[in-house]
């Protein structure tokens, strides 16, 4: 009797619920009217996009997608009302578009992120008339579900803090809800790329030009190569993979096998941009990011001219910001990438980086917590903010999830940015009068990570002479 009722509670439980989350889900006239963009996807036969999971192999990180369909379809897009852009029907190189769910880990959730890629290109974020910001790859971004809840701002919050820092390009994006054959599936950031786009995106030369990604997920992509000292895994956003020609691997993979002996010369900054290696480090520093490391850190070269310098940037992936209080970015304090080597590891290597981080701050970075302040204040009296909050309600009803408030979010960001200013100037101090020292090198926390002489990743089962960072 009492399983019976149980069951019966159960099932009145999620009838219950059923309901609520019906009658929150927005109609058609309320995503025209709401305030945000409404981004509607119509597929072919009503198909959904679909995608294999995958574990990754020894000695490598991360869970992964594999086979992601490319279903075809119909974009179009709602604002104020109007329909302000219209695919049109699929048909190859002429219109409509394709959607796949894109993304690692964070497609493992129901709620998944996708990427769009038209026939024809498109400024998907409408910004008027000119025809500079047209391209045919797009993103829908969707933030992770964590206990804590309010991260519906990050990818918000990381952009404009990587600007004001001074990155020479981010992706420009802004909040939709989105519809799949009329499902209601929550908000998103409609984003840009990132990708070769000479006139609005990342600026590198047509034909000799880089962009490549220190990737913890190379084990999941057709093409990546290995540097020789430390064994980093890069792959490609440009040239895309399926172009990349022998010689083209050897010369990127030459000049960062280059770099890393610098690093331990000393004399990196003839390779190295020091001013978008110091800005990258410092944004995610103000950021207090503890995923820094672990993906999406990307590396372009203008041209194979010996006058090219590696860059830094852009910033991406924001899930894990505003977590390191009164510690630097995750980044300072692991081996993955090269800013431990530096300020850390090898003994007076890190003072070109120093000053350039030193400059940087004071010239923008000790500015940006003030101006992330006044955007989230302005951002919270926003009209887009109040559409925000009623589209976070249906969000949350949609995915049976609690979420702070948009207000409560923003609140938390602001105390983030005035706390985070008091503690980085504490840390960056002025040494003599001439010789300025930003001391960025930080104590190495607690891990219980094991490494072998080469700084790689090893399991505990390791044979061999293993190190453990103190």
């Amino acid at each position: 009797m009492a399983i019976m009722i149980k069951k019966w509670l159960s099932v009145v439980s999620i009838c219950v619920f059923t309901v609520m989350a019906d009658a929150q889900t927005p109609t058609e006239k309320e995503l025209r009217e709401v305030g945000l963009p409404w981004v509607e996807v119509t597929t072919v036969g009503g198909e959904e996009p679909t995608c294999d999971y995958l574990s990754p192999p020894p000695y490598a990180t991360g869970s992964g997608i594999a086979n992601a369909t490319k279903v075809p379809g119909r974009l179009r897009i709602y604002d104020n009302g109007e329909c302000v852009y219209d695919s049109g029907e699929y048909e190859k190189d002429v219109g409509g578009m394709t959607i796949r769910i894109r993304g690692n880990s964070s497609a493992y959730q129901d709620k998944k992120p996708f990427k769009v890629k038209l026939q024809r290109k498109a400024d998907l974020l409408c910004r008027g008339n000119d025809d500079i910001f047209k391209d045919k790859d797009w993103l829908l971004m969707k933030e992770d579900f964590l206990p804590e809840g309010g991260m519906l701002l990050n990818l918000m919050i990381g952009l404009e803090t990587a600007r004001l820092c001074g990155m020479p390009w981010e992706p420009q994006a802004r909040f939709v809800n989105l519809t799949v054959n009329g499902d209601y599936r929550g908000i998103y950031m409609l984003c840009e790329s990132v990708e070769r786009n000479e006139r609005c995106r990342i600026d590198v030369d047509k034909e000799t030009g880089y962009i490549v990604e220190y990737d913890p997920y190379w084990w999941n992509e057709d093409v990546y190569f290995s540097t020789s000292r430390h064994e980093k895994k890069y792959t490609f956003k440009y040239p895309e993979p399926e172009d990349v020609t022998t010689e083209q691997m050897d010369y990127i993979r030459d000049v960062l096998n280059q770099l890393e002996d610098a690093i331990w010369k000393g004399d990196y900054p003839s390779l190295m941009d020091m001013e978008s290696m110091a800005t990258w480090l410092m944004a995610h520093d103000l950021l207090g990011t503890t995923d820094a490391y672990g993906s999406n850190i990307f590396i372009t070269k203008y041209d194979d001219t010996a006058d090219s310098k590696l860059m830094m940037g852009p910033l991406w992936d924001f899930d894990s910001i505003m977590r390191t209080e009164d510690t630097w970015a995750v980044v300072h304090d692991r081996f993955d990438f090269y800013f431990y080597y530096l300020l850390c590891l090898v003994p007076n290597r890190g003072a070109p980086l120093e000053q350039a981080y030193l400059s940087c701050w004071n010239q923008l970075g000790k500015d940006v917590p003030e101006k992330m302040k006044e955007f989230l204040q302005s951002f919270a009296l926003s009209e887009e903010a109040a559409a925000l909050q009623t589209s976070n309600e249906w969000d949350s009803a949609r995915w049976q999830h609690s979420c702070p408030s948009v207000d409560e979010m923003v609140q938390k960001a602001i105390r983030w940015f005035c706390d985070r200013r008091a503690w980085m100037d504490s840390q960056l101090l002025i040494v003599g009068t001439d010789t300025h020292v930003a001391r960025t090198a930080p104590r190495h926390r607690p891990s219980s990570a094991s490494y072998d002489l080469l700084g790689r990743n090893v399991p505990r089962n390791f044979r061999g002479i293993v190190l453990h960072p103190h």
